[in-house]
């Protein structure tokens, strides 16, 4: 259940296209509040949209404005950027993992750095959570070393440790597990329930059908424009 505080708002947002691999945006206009599922559909096979940078405050938009929680992230110091980043969790579209750190420690990074719990805290969170995803133990090695369909699951459990305030899942169900994708939209639901939003990028037949999504607000993108589906 959803309230009135809106936690993420593109307001006339629009970036042009840096590459053949990612589109541009034409004056987005989005809002999505607290315990709230922002769906938007996406052509199958469309390129790469920069909605979750532009959400994280990692691009600023050519036009218009990016405001989470309220706040202009183009306004925001260095410091309190990091500290809003740190609210925010998201499972990326391609390879999103820190090479040199082992899987574990990707886990727990960004939640032990900015909210200062302690690590077998945070390590213990994250085998639960693996075990609801049918991983166990979770996998003492580097990211490169496990395999892709186990790293898509994982990337899942980091995305829902500690307790974030906005959750970006880009093409989740992507690589991972017919099986298993129902999983994650029970923990999806879950989290809602407890205040956090989501913004939820996806092609995937699934999302359009699925009955626990119902709830959610729809949107389909059309061309560079995103519009109420």
């Amino acid at each position: 259940m959803h309230d009135s505080k809106v936690i993420l708002e593109f307001k006339g947002v629009t970036i042009r296209s840096v590459s053949s691999q990612v589109c541009g945006l034409s004056c987005i206009d989005l809002s999505l509040h607290r315990g709230e599922i922002a769906l938007i559909d996406l052509e199958e096979g469309r390129e790469h949209t920069p909605l979750a940078a532009l959400a994280q405050g990692l691009l600023s938009p050519d036009q218009g404005y990016v405001f989470f929680d309220g706040e202009d992230w183009a306004q925001m110091g260095a410091t309190r950027q990091s500290q809003n980043r740190g609210r925010t969790r998201r499972v990326f579209e391609h390879y999103g993992w820190i090479s040199n750190l082992d899987v574990m420690e990707n886990l727990c990074l960004s939640e032990c750095y900015h909210s200062g719990r302690d690590l077998k805290d945070v390590q213990q969170e994250a085998c639960g959570l693996a075990q609801r995803f049918g991983i166990d133990p979770i996998p003492d090695a580097r990211p490169t070393r496990v395999h892709n369909m186990m790293l898509r699951k994982l990337e899942w459990v980091r995305a829902f440790v500690g307790t974030p305030d906005l959750i970006i899942l880009e093409r989740p169900f992507f690589g991972a597990p017919k099986a298993d994708c129902q999983k994650l939209i029970e923990v999806v639901g879950e989290a809602t329930q407890r205040g956090v939003s989501v913004l939820w990028c996806s092609d995937d037949v699934r999302t359009k059908e699925c009955r626990e999504l119902a709830n959610a607000r729809r949107f389909r993108m059309d061309g560079e424009k995103i519009a109420a589906a």
